[in-house]
């Protein structure tokens, strides 16, 4: 194991509070002095705002860690050029660029699958509960208090009894199965799958529903096009676009208003959705 890296990276822009804080990601954690601190692979990362770059606290380090924290974070993704396309909905252009800083980050795929399969009907402290729990009993440790997310191999070993003991509830049958299922080839053949083959495919497995579907193709895949829908997108398309109906209904309409870049929109409308709720004072008005 290497020693602690310390090392800065930049991304700009990015706000760590929008995009680590609003619900893609359930590992990571504000501290008390303003840095988040969280799990990407075999790492235990701390991430620190530094005017338009980002200092970055990696252990155990090594190579490749860097480009493993870029990617994360997605940072080769042109903000500009994905606002500027999603600016043509008038809707949009009224408060998105407040929300520059929003970044979708890219996840494991297998970690996304099982994380967002145990998310549903479940609020984020309780899924946090949840993942917290898979790494800690099946994970390796990575230093004390931090371990990884557990590979199939390592979550295989787990029995449904002791998942449920976990506080899985029902999802403890979905993930028994997707350790059964799911493997290194199958996860490589979808990585190189289209969007609609690749959604086709990840709702065969248990557990897997149409948003969670989305969910794990734009956080897991990297596919911005997806645009997962729960209350909170239903509101917002709603309240903003005065659109209702089937999640196929609504996820056409949000193919046809914001095409390649749907997941972006999706994480701005997600966002400002909630915010409403808190405080009525929003981005976007109707």
């Amino acid at each position: 194991m290497g020693a602690q890296m310390r090392f800065e990276i930049q991304a700009a822009p990015l706000d760590l509070d929008l995009t680590l804080g609003c619900g893609q990601t359930f590992r990571w954690r504000r501290t008390t002095d303003g840095s988040w601190s969280g799990v990407i692979g075999d790492q235990s990362v701390n991430l620190r705002k530094n005017g338009n770059r980002v200092t970055v606290n990696a252990h155990p380090g090594g190579r490749g860690v860097r480009e493993y924290v870029l990617d994360f974070v997605r940072a080769h993704d042109d903000i500009g050029k994905i606002q500027g396309r999603l600016g043509e909905d008038p809707v949009l252009a009224l408060g998105m660029k407040k929300m520059k800083g929003l970044r979708i980050v890219k996840l494991d795929e297998w970690e996304c699958l099982v994380s967002y399969v145990l998310a549903t009907y479940a609020n984020i402290p309780r899924i946090m509960k949840m993942v917290d729990a898979l790494a800690v009993n099946y994970g390796s440790r990575i230093e004390h208090g931090v371990y990884s997310f557990p590979d199939r191999m390592q979550l295989s070993k787990a029995t449904v009894k002791e998942l449920t003991g976990l506080g899985l509830g029902y999802r403890a049958d979905y993930v028994k199965e997707l350790c059964e299922i799911v493997d290194e080839q199958m996860l490589r053949s979808l990585s190189k799958a289209s969007y609609e083959r690749l959604r086709r495919e990840l709702i065969e497995l248990p557990g897997v529903g149409d948003k969670v579907a989305d969910c794990v193709s734009l956080f897991g895949f990297g596919r911005l096009e997806s645009f997962p829908i729960d209350i909170w997108m239903e509101r917002a398309l709603a309240r903003l676009y005065k659109q209702r109906g089937s999640y196929k209904t609504l996820r056409t309409f949000a193919a046809e208003r914001f095409g390649e870049y749907a997941g972006y929109a999706q994480e701005y409308l997600y966002h400002n959705e909630r915010m409403h709720a808190r405080d009525s004072c929003c981005a976007f008005s109707e």
